[in-house]
């Protein structure tokens, strides 16, 4: 091959991204169908926000976190395991959309979070009552239902966010990926499962 030969760049195939040869300027490219995970948290806040709307209580609500770990350990969580792990990653994205929204509806992120809670304690009650006649321990009946509380808690904000007309700006994949994020950040509040002691 001599020095005056061209060296070209074939782009053969289906190809959607981008191949350059030679740039001597800027390239714009446009993603498509991006995902924004933080907009999604923020529509299931503002849903839940609008519906959490009687849930004041005078007692201080601790907003203190737990490791994921210690929290999936001593509640012996099996099917979220992983998911919670994978998700926790976004409890920062959470936290923000909560103080957000916070921000403009004074109390909504206590609300919200004690809401959460008290329909945590109802599945949970729904649970001791179905066990109350074997004779064993009511953490040791959460521990071996741990994943059942977190469905069911899951399933109640998926009702109510179908229910809602904020649904429309969610598609049901966006919708599952922003309830994911919100639950596993709900854990790490504690406001689903016990405290580790």
């Amino acid at each position: 091959m001599s020095k005056n030969s061209e060296v070209g760049i074939d782009n053969s195939g289906d190809n959607a991204g981008v191949i350059v040869a030679m740039n001597t300027g800027t390239i714009n490219y446009q993603l498509q169908n991006s995902i924004k995970i933080p907009s999604k948290i923020a529509t299931i806040v503002k849903t839940l926000g609008a519906v959490c709307v009687d849930e004041d209580d005078p007692q201080p609500l601790s907003f203190a976190a737990f490791k994921p770990d210690e929290k999936i350990q001593y509640n012996c969580v099996i099917k979220y395991d992983q998911i919670i792990r994978e998700y926790a990653t976004y409890f920062s994205q959470c936290e923000d959309a909560m103080n957000l929204y916070d921000n403009s509806n004074m109390g909504s992120k206590s609300r919200i979070l004690r809401c959460i809670k008290n329909w945590y304690l109802e599945f949970k009650g729904e649970l001791l009552l179905f066990f109350k006649d074997d004779n064993k321990q009511d953490i040791e009946i959460v521990r071996n239902n741990a994943d059942l509380l977190i469905d069911k808690v899951s399933q109640k904000v998926r009702d109510i966010i179908l229910q809602s007309s904020n649904s429309i700006e969610l598609n049901h994949e966006d919708m599952d990926l922003g309830i994911t994020c919100f639950v596993c950040y709900c854990f790490m509040k504690c406001k689903i499962l016990e405290k580790p002691l």
